[in-house]
């Protein structure tokens, strides 16, 4: 799906999108648990990896730092319809012992159409949390063309799924979806239970639910919930060209990955 940013253009007096995140170093401690180092290299390069390693283990407070770091960078961005480049967005230290941040591929190409020249990024840590804030760092005027949403013959929203504030009062799913009768393919089912497993809060999940929008899945669990994927659906799974609408619904989901179960059941 082709996306562009929706940010004002740079230029204009005032203008800054900053982007702050907060890690749980509790849940990153269990990810590392259940799935090992391999699961993070879908999310670090060998670089930010070796940033965090200790003589003995993966530090996992510098982890958190950096997962924390480059969603807040990506937060900055401003983009809608599209997930947070992990490999692109790279967090390194510097001499100096700060973090220093890269963009690359197609975060590079978002950054350069919001008319942002670089990003800087400060991490803080504490016992049980990793705190990013990011700030861009404007190109001297404002970008070549306008900058237009993904459809712009819609309302403007609120830029999603790139902003994953977690702390925020709109977790709860929207309110007036019904469920439908629908017959699930078993590995629908576990999908279906494993997002109700941690979403105490829901009883059902609708086939046609926007989990995205409602905040089912943010950028963190997008990692293990397409672990989750490829372990049900038997299918390797290449995170840098899946598409949003492929894992936005239920349905969506059942369609791309489990459709053959589906006919079989």
């Amino acid at each position: 799906m082709q996306t562009r940013p929706v940010a004002p253009p740079a230029g204009g007096l005032g203008w800054a999108n900053l982007g702050m995140d907060i890690v749980s170093v509790t849940r990153v401690r269990r990810l590392l648990t259940l799935y090992g180092e391999d699961f993070f290299r879908r999310m670090l390069t060998p670089g930010e990896l070796a940033d965090c390693r200790t003589s003995a283990r993966l530090d996992v407070l510098g982890l958190c730092g950096r997962i924390a770091a480059k969603e807040a960078a990506f937060k900055t961005l401003r983009v809608r319809a599209v997930f947070l480049p992990w490999l692109d967005i790279v967090v390194r230290r510097s001499e100096g012992g700060w973090p220093l941040v890269e963009l690359r591929g197609p975060a590079a190409a978002m950054a350069a159409e919001s008319g942002i020249a670089a990003i800087t990024v400060t991490i803080s840590h504490d016992v049980d949390y990793a705190v990013a804030v990011a700030a861009p760092v404007l190109e001297t005027g404002p970008p070549e063309g306008p900058v237009h949403p993904v459809h712009p013959e819609e309302p403007a929203q609120p830029a999603r799924p790139a902003d994953h504030d977690r702390a925020s009062a709109a977790g709860a799913p929207t309110a007036h979806h019904t469920p439908r009768r629908h017959t699930m393919s078993e590995g629908l089912q576990l999908v279906k239970n494993w997002l109700l497993a941690r979403h105490e809060e829901l009883d059902d999940i609708a086939p046609d639910l926007d989990l995205i929008e409602n905040r089912l899945i943010d950028s963190l669990s997008f990692v293990e919930f397409v672990f989750l994927l490829e372990q049900h659906s038997g299918r390797s799974i290449q995170m840098e060209t899946l598409e949003v609408d492929e894992i936005r619904t239920l349905a969506a989901i059942e369609t791309h990955f489990f459709a053959a179960q589906a006919v079989q059941a």
